[in-house]
């Protein structure tokens, strides 16, 4: 109780109420992502599937969130943050229904990932701005970042650009996740490293650029091709340091 008349005193939220703020994000994105997937999909699977992938990232965020102490405000990048987990939600419904290859709803693919992705230098600019950046906020930024490339590689496969390859693009931060789970090398924490933030922006430039329409047939796959080798040789690196302080004091 003390916590949370000191809070109050600052002018900051209590607890209770940024949790309830940050719940109040995840219900009017759920609300957000609706009204779009009922205007875009024509049947009720991309829009189940679309608020289902919402409804999982706003639980373990939200989880994630009320096990903070103390509990900060949730602030404005994270939800811009969150907001991206919702555009990202309404790609996926298209990976469900897939357009046609002609088909004008690729632009608003193009519009929903191009958004995502300039929203992606936004939170963060908006945390360091207002002073709020925290592991929390970065570690969440990772994930949504970590769920576009799944959810635009999916895409990608399904409408037939390219092959199952370009699955590897989403599917190596979840390996190297699982990595982690099996072995204690891996589990070590990593340096920050500007090299990968550079190689996630031109990762997701690259598949959302793979979405246009009008590109000839070639283009996407080297593009895709690209992206991944790109991707991959990073996680190597990322994994070779790991590998070889192995045996360092953690």
């Amino acid at each position: 109780m003390r916590r949370q008349d000191d809070a109050l005193i600052r002018g900051l939220p209590s607890a209770p109420q940024a949790l309830n703020r940050a719940a109040a994000h995840a219900a009017a994105c759920a609300v957000a992502i609706w009204a779009a997937a009922m205007t875009l999909f024509s049947s009720a699977m991309p829009v189940f599937v679309a608020e289902l992938i919402f409804a999982c990232t706003a639980f373990f965020t939200l989880a994630g969130f009320a096990r903070l102490r103390p509990r900060p405000a949730f602030g404005t990048a994270n939800g811009i943050t969150l907001f991206r987990s919702a555009l990202i939600a309404v790609l996926a419904g298209h990976a469900i229904e897939t357009p046609d290859s002609d088909d004008a709803a690729w632009w608003v693919a193009v519009a929903l990932a191009g958004t995502a992705l300039l929203l992606d230098g936004v939170d963060g600019w908006m945390a360091r701005r207002s002073r709020t950046a925290s592991a929390f906020g970065a570690r969440f930024d990772m994930e949504v970042d970590a769920l576009a490339a799944l959810v635009l590689s999916i895409l990608l496969w399904q409408s037939g650009r390219m092959g199952a390859w370009i699955l590897l693009i989403g599917l190596l931060r979840y390996l190297f996740v699982l990595a982690g789970w099996t072995f204690a090398a891996m589990r070590r924490p990593l340096p920050p490293s500007q090299r990968r933030r550079v190689v996630c922006a031109l990762q997701g430039a690259l598949l959302a650029a793979c979405l246009v329409p009008d590109w000839p047939a070639e283009v996407a796959p080297v593009l895709g091709a690209f992206a991944l080798t790109m991707t991959s040789v990073s996680f190597l690196i990322d994994t070779t340091w790991l590998i070889r302080r192995r045996r360092d004091p953690a």
